[in-house]
Order: C-alpha cells, then structure tokens, then sequence
C-alpha cells in the first residue's frame, strides 16, 4: 500500500468505522476499495447491467448508476433489509435464494458489465461470473484474502479467475485498499479494464 493511498482512504475508514461502531450509522456505497468504487463509478453507465453475488449497501448505489442490478443474497435477514431500501427503485432485482443451486441460477446467455463477487460460494461464483462478463465488462471480487464461513474456497477462486482473465487476455489486478467501516487494508481482485492503480 502507498502512503497516498494511506492518507488519502484511511480517514475515511476509520471515520466511517468509528461511525458504525459508536452510531450504528452505515455508509450507503460499497463497502469494498474507497479506489475500486470510484473506478466503478466512471465504469458503470445508465445502461450497464449489474450481477451482485451478495447484496449490501451497495446495491442501491450500484442501481443509482446501472440500467440494471441484479441482486443476488443467501440471508434471510440481509434479504430483508434490501427488500425495504429497493421498494422504490424499478431497475433494481433483489432475489433471497438459500441453496447454492438457486443462487447460481443465472438465465444462459444474460451478460453483464459488472459483476461483483461479495458473498457467498464465491469459487462457484467465480466459475459463474466467467461465463456471464460481457465484452469490456469488469468482475470485481472482495476480501480474496479471507477464507472460512460460506465463502467458499478464496485460494481456487483467485486461481480461477487469474486463469480466465490470463486465457482471455484481459488485464487484472489485485487491491490491497482500506474500505467503508474497516479498520485495516483488504484485499481484492479486479479483473478487466480500468482497474485504479
């Protein structure tokens, strides 16, 4: 990590941080790279299409920007949450799907411009996101260093997609950023064009 980069997002993870812990007051963006989400906000156009692998406060942000977002959440409780912050907004789909068969059950042939791997099976998510990229299209994965719980194997998942970008030809590249309410650095890893440096 650079010192700019540590001056520049560390206060911000740590204000927004402090705000969560002391406020229960949680930032509505992504909670993945402060330099990820920015280089996502000058990717995504009102015509983009959105697969979200685990929804969050960045669904509404990413429909804010899209032509459309495809949500996909395992929580029930997560689930419910977005339910009530998508009410209003039309280009915004929110499906709760608690088998690993139902969260994979993407319509063959749809594409999308970005798809965000943040949830749950994320191995398996990888293998879905390579079939789905549409062309000049970006596949973000958060926390690529963390592993237990429902995610899935992050070690084949990184392997997967390095293998897919490196068959395709498609540049990729892996954030060691702070992000929304963390108090340390993360990693993450983007695959496709524009990745912040």
């Amino acid at each position: 990590m650079t010192l700019s980069k540590l001056l520049r997002n560390g206060p911000h993870a740590i204000l927004t941080g402090l705000s969560r812990k002391l406020l229960d007051k949680r930032p509505e963006r992504p909670w993945i790279s402060y330099d990820a989400a920015q280089a996502i906000d000058r990717h995504i156009a009102k015509t983009s299409r959105v697969l979200e692998l685990g929804s969050g406060m960045s669904t509404a942000w990413y429909a804010a920007r899209a032509g459309h977002v495809l949500s996909i959440e395992r929580d029930a409780e997560w689930f419910a949450e977005g339910s009530s912050r998508l009410a209003t907004l039309e280009n915004a789909e929110l499906r709760q799907c608690e088998s690993r068969e139902a969260y994979l059950a993407i319509e063959v042939g749809r594409q999308f411009d970005l798809i965000m791997i943040d949830g749950t099976w994320r191995d398996d998510c990888a293998r879905l996101a390579t079939q789905h990229l549409a062309s000049g299209g970006i596949i973000y994965c958060d926390n690529i260093d963390k592993q237990g719980g429902t995610s899935g194997d992050l070690a084949e998942t990184r392997r997967l997609l390095i293998a897919f970008a490196e068959e395709r030809a498609l540049p990729w590249t892996e954030i060691t950023d702070f992000a929304p309410t963390q108090f340390f650095v993360e990693r993450a890893l983007w695959v496709g064009p524009n990745a912040p440096r």
